[in-house]
């Protein structure tokens, strides 16, 4: 892969480059598939040889004879200078595409953890534009150690027996990385569709067997049982659309724990839940309404019979999965951004001014293990009052609610922290959060008291 606009411009010149006769017939249609295909390493390496077989060619060499026609030995010169250039091209492509992409700067955007909770990836930046995934040691979760980065972005999953890392190519195709080595990465395979549409959403199955992609249009299903010949099972079409500022994020796609489910968030309000027990012949079984409400976060229970998400707006919801072609709405609690309140005044001075500035909140939502407790995680960016200044800052509201088998809730506990991040996650404990900065690749962990 490498840096499509790069690409382009070299594709240009090297078809500004062909003989006149060449161009007078062919430099016009060139040019418009130029414009029509995103140009890549291949077309350039192509052109290359092109330009070279052209100024051999005695069919396009007649507008000059005198001056470019060739010898039986000057022949066998070109053919040498057309494969180092063409290795030049590449290796130069090459070490500008890691240059380019392999940055830090912007925050973490998601994080997926490994089962154990000792290895976690964070991913910074996303498709056409700087962006690394990091391998970390969390062993110590104080002193989280950074053991790798790779060329990768948001959205980023990690497979459940912590070996493989679903990410994306600078040009937004899924790509699949091995991280059995953790400090040493190796790319495996690219899972190009051939469509346009964004890609917001990776998930892998509990089996680790499948791998969902979800684009704004539709869903394909993967089968990377196989990593290296990862092999498409299934298409679903599943067109969504964020509502205001509303945004993806990583939970917005996720399989129940026996892997027979897929929740996704579809349209501009609502979850549709997919049979996918044959990823082959995978098939809508329900769709639940939100409020009016686009849904950031959604996750099933340890048994799989609940499905709990929060909504951009801030009302977590609750549904029975008992009869998954039937769900029922057994919990709505709203207002929970409002309760996310930044402590000395937030806008409660008579005088406080608005914060058009500040970013919509970011949430997080999971339960714990034995699936009594309903874990959400708000963060929420705010204007901060003081005597003499106004100024935001951000903060971790996490509330936790018991739950019962049939998705009652109860009993709510809070807990703050004060901290500058761009994107909660929660451990698979239900309730070590990690906190992504939001100007960096860096992750703070820390579990509520």
């Amino acid at each position: 892969m490498m840096w499509p606009g790069l690409a382009g411009r070299l594709s240009r010149v090297l078809v500004g480059c062909h003989p006149r006769r060449w161009r007078e017939r062919y430099g016009g249609e060139m040019v418009d598939v130029l414009d029509q295909h995103q140009a890549s390493a291949r077309t350039v390496l192509n052109l290359t040889a092109s330009v070279l077989s052209a100024h051999a060619d005695p069919a396009y060499r007649a507008e000059r004879p005198a001056r470019i026609r060739l010898s039986d030995g000057e022949k066998p010169v070109i053919a040498v200078a057309a494969a180092v250039l063409a290795i030049v091209t590449v290796i130069f492509i090459g070490a500008w595409n890691d240059r380019w992409h392999l940055s830090g700067a912007g925050g973490v955007g998601g994080v997926a953890f490994a089962p154990g909770q000792h290895l976690l990836v964070s991913a910074v930046g996303g498709a056409s534009q700087d962006s690394m995934d990091t391998m970390w040691d969390i062993t110590d979760p104080a002193r989280p150690r950074q053991l790798s980065a790779f060329q990768g972005g948001e959205p980023t999953a990690l497979s459940p027996d912590g070996r493989i890392v679903a990410t994306l190519s600078y040009d937004g195709q899924p790509v699949l990385w091995d991280v059995a080595n953790p400090r040493r990465p190796a790319r495996i395979a690219t899972m190009p569709t051939g469509g346009t549409a964004p890609l917001w959403g990776e998930a892998f199955s509990p089996d680790g067997q499948i791998l969902a992609v979800a684009y704004t249009d539709q869903i394909f299903l993967w089968d990377v049982a196989s990593a290296a010949r990862p092999r498409l099972l299934r298409t679903l079409a599943a067109p969504v659309t964020p509502a205001g500022e509303a945004s993806f994020t990583p939970q917005d796609i996720t399989f129940s724990p026996d892997g027979r489910i897929l929740a996704s968030v579809t349209g501009t309000d609502h979850v549709t839940v997919w049979n996918v027990t044959d990823p082959a012949r995978a098939a809508r079984i329900a769709t639940l309404t939100s409020p009016r409400d686009f849904a950031q976060a959604i996750t099933f229970s340890p048994r799989g019979n609940l499905l709990a998400g929060v909504t951009y707006n801030g009302t977590v919801l609750v549904f029975s999965l008992a009869d998954p072609a039937r769900p029922t709405l057994t919990a709505t609690i709203s207002g929970i951004t409002a309760d996310a309140l930044y402590p000395d005044g937030l806008l409660q001075h008579p005088d406080a001014p608005p914060c058009p500035s500040c970013s919509p909140a970011n949430y997080a939502v999971a339960f714990t293990p034995d699936g009594r407790t309903l874990t959400v995680v708000v963060a929420r960016q705010e204007g901060n009052v003081t005597a003499s200044a106004f100024s935001m800052a951000t903060r971790d509201t996490v509330f936790t609610w018991n739950v019962t088998s049939s998705g009652a809730v109860s009993s709510l506990t809070t807990a703050f922290r004060d901290v500058d991040d761009s994107e909660p996650t929660l451990a698979p404990d239900g309730r070590t959060v990690a906190d992504g900065s939001p100007t960096s690749n860096a992750v703070y962990l820390w579990t509520p008291p």
